[in-house]
């Protein structure tokens, strides 16, 4: 995976499926409207992207951890808008 290249659009489209499917079960369990914020646009002249580079890496070993990792996202989002 190149350090300074264009992430995957496979990459891409599971990091917003994932953040999506978080979006919609904190609105679900909350009542309060939710979406994914997720602008990810090349900036500067040299190309960089303005986010984290692991996202050509993003993913899970197994479905329970991903299921674990999502649980947990909207256990805390939860948890912030009942506080």
């Amino acid at each position: 995976v190149p350090f300074g290249g264009d992430p995957d659009p496979d990459a891409l489209w599971r990091l917003d499926m994932f953040y999506t499917a978080v979006a919609l079960a904190i609105e679900e369990r909350s009542g309060v409207s939710t979406s994914p914020i997720i602008g990810m646009k090349p900036v500067g002249a040299s190309g960089g992207w303005a986010f984290c580079r692991d996202v050509h890496r993003f993913g899970f070993e197994t479905f329970r951890k991903l299921a674990e990792a999502g649980t947990k996202l909207v256990d805390d989002a939860t948890a912030a808008i009942e506080a």
